[in-house]
C-alpha cells in the first residue's frame, strides 16, 4: 500500500469534509443559541415540528437530518424540558407536537439562530449561500445514488 494514500484519503473524503464543517457549523449556531437553552439540532426539530410535515418520528428524523436514535435522544430532552409531547398518530404512528413552552422556546431561539446566519453569511461572498445549498442538495443526491447502488450490488450479490 502506498504510505501516501491515507493522508491523501483524508484531504479528498468528502465524508470527513462534510463533518469536519457541519461539526464546526453546529458549534457555531450552538454558541449564538445557548442563552435560548436549546442546541441547533434541538431547534431545527422543534422547528420541523411546529411545520406539521412528519406523521412520524421516522419521518421526522429523515425531515430533519439525523439518525432515529439521535432523533430520540432529542426528543426525551426536549420532552423533559416541556417543549414537545407525544400523541398518538395514525395507526400505530407516535407523533410529536409543540407545546405552548415550545412555540415560545422558538420565539426565544429564532432572533439568535438569524444573528448566527447572519454572521455566516458575511463571511461568504455575495450569493454563495445559495450556491452551498445547491451543492449541498446534490450531493446528498449523490448519497442517495450511491447507497441504492450499493444495495442492488449486494442484492444481486446474494442472488
Amino acid at each position: 500500500m502506498d504510505p501516501q494514500a491515507p493522508s491523501e484519503i483524508g484531504g479528498a473524503c468528502l465524508s470527513r469534509a462534510a463533518r469536519r464543517t457541519a461539526n464546526l457549523l453546529t458549534r457555531t449556531y450552538n454558541a449564538y443559541l445557548a442563552p435560548s437553552g436549546v442546541e441547533v439540532t434541538q431547534f431545527s426539530i422543534l422547528c420541523t415540528i411546529a411545520r406539521g410535515n412528519a406523521g412520524s418520528a421516522s419521518e421526522l428524523a429523515d425531515l430533519v437530518g439525523v439518525e432515529r436514535s439521535t432523533l430520540a435522544r432529542n426528543l426525551d430532552r426536549l420532552a423533559a424540558a416541556g417543549l414537545v409531547r407525544a400523541e398518538p398518530g395514525e395507526g400505530r404512528r407516535i407523533v410529536h407536537v409543540l407545546t405552548q413552552e415550545g412555540m415560545q422556546r422558538i420565539a426565544a431561539a429564532q432572533p439568535l439562530w438569524r444573528k448566527a446566519q447572519d454572521a455566516l453569511l458575511a463571511e461568504l461572498p455575495a450569493n454563495q449561500d445559495v450556491a452551498l445549498l445547491d451543492d449541498f442538495r446534490l450531493l446528498r443526491r449523490a448519497a442517495h445514488a450511491a447507497q441504492r447502488t450499493l444495495a442492488m450490488q449486494q442484492s444481486t450479490t446474494e442472488s
